[in-house]
């Protein structure tokens, strides 16, 4: 019984979050009141209060959920790809497949990162192991390339960075412009990533 309660909770948390997801796109965070999300759910403040501590709370778990939902979707599919190019190809691939199927979320995310602050006034997410915790798979996927003769020599680091803010970048104007081809982009980048990762001599 108390399984089934943890799975109804987590039903009703993710609903809640999509309602706040929702409201943010609608009206922007500033104005993304608790009541309006209640209201939007069709729930009680009350219940917002009982599976979230706060505002701050219910957004940072909108936050960590998008980053849950595209891992859920992403890591299948980078598995199933067979040797390091083909999982680098697969990443950027399913990454912004993952943007362009979710860009209310994302616009959301993207809000919320901006805004949430913490008692200091410092933002909540300008956190340098945040930053890591995302890079470490595809600086471990160019490594490992690399290790194996796959990939040519560049800083693994860097990389990976370059990688992540391309992506970051195709989210951003998913948002800004209404006929961004994310799947003109998707192709461009997976090209630009092959010939940056080969070894010189595989150029010819």
């Amino acid at each position: 019984m108390g399984q089934q309660r943890s799975f109804i909770e987590e039903a009703r948390r993710r609903q809640i979050i999509a309602s706040a997801v929702e409201v943010i796109s609608e009206v922007g965070y500033g104005k993304a009141s608790l009541a309006r999300i209640a209201k939007h759910a069709g729930i009680s403040k009350g219940v917002i209060s009982y599976h979230f501590e706060g505002k701050d709370d219910l957004m940072m778990q909108l936050v960590i959920q998008l980053y849950v939902s595209g891992a859920e979707y992403m890591v299948p599919v980078v598995a199933a790809a067979d040797g390091p190019r083909n999982r680098l190809l697969a990443y950027l691939a399913s990454n912004l497949a993952f943007i362009e199927a979710n860009k209310n979320y994302v616009a959301a995310m993207t809000d919320v990162v901006v805004n949430l602050r913490d008692a200091e006034g410092k933002s909540v997410f300008a956190n340098p192991d945040g930053e890591r915790e995302v890079l470490e798979p595809l600086v471990e996927m160019l490594r490992e390339g690399q290790d194996t003769g796959v990939f040519g020599e560049f800083d693994v680091v860097i990389m990976a960075k370059s990688i992540r803010d391309s992506i970051d970048s195709a989210a951003g104007r998913s948002i800004r412009e209404p006929d961004f081809d994310m799947g003109k982009y998707s192709a461009h980048l997976r090209r630009l990533f092959d010939l940056a990762t080969r070894k010189v001599e595989d150029d010819d």
